[in-house]
């Protein structure tokens, strides 16, 4: 018993001393300022249209250009990255599993210029009403998504996809189109 309150006391001695630290002030100062950023200042400046549920722990970026329809449904560690010249519009009835990035922005891919400094391109991103985009899937610039679509999860949606069909896959292609009954 004693071997185990002195196991005990010196948990809980390191435990406060790392706890109070400046190194673990400085690591929460900076978490909470990375929250705050990435995920509360920027849902302030969305273009909401109706009731949305957003998760989170959904990352925006230039969320001044991104549009949200009615009962749109993000769900968790989802990346929402417009650009300051292009924009993302969300439809309504939308469903957006976890994990899902939509971005209209992309970086250049010169040879022989750092990829940090690349000149980038923007193009919008349309996804029309009552779609489904599963799980880890991956939206790219300039795409549009057709009305009542569904892209299976952990595609990668590089080219528009028609209304009424289900896509899947990388690059994702039409699978098959959808029945009144499903």
């Amino acid at each position: 018993m004693a071997d185990r309150e002195r196991n005990l006391r010196h948990i809980i001695k390191e435990l406060l001393r790392y706890l109070f630290s400046f190194m673990a002030v400085k690591a929460f100062s900076n978490l909470l300022c990375w929250y705050v950023l990435d995920h509360i200042a920027p849902r302030a400046k969305l273009n909401i249209a109706g009731k949305v549920r957003i998760s989170p722990t959904t990352s925006f970026r230039c969320a001044e250009n991104i549009y949200l329809g009615n009962h749109t449904h993000i769900s968790q560690y989802c990346c929402l990255w417009a650009g300051k010249n292009s924009k993302i519009v969300l439809g309504d009835n939308l469903l957006i599993g976890p994990g899902v990035k939509i971005f209209s922005i992309n970086h250049g891919i010169k040879s022989g210029i750092p990829m940090n400094t690349q000149s980038v391109t923007e193009e919008d991103v349309i996804v029309g009403n009552d779609v489904w985009l599963g799980a880890n899937s991956v939206v790219v610039a300039g795409v549009t998504i057709g009305d009542g679509a569904i892209v299976a999860a952990g595609s990668i949606v590089t080219k528009d996809v028609p209304a009424h069909v289900i896509v899947g896959g990388n690059p994702a292609r039409i699978i098959k189109e959808r029945n009144k009954q499903e």
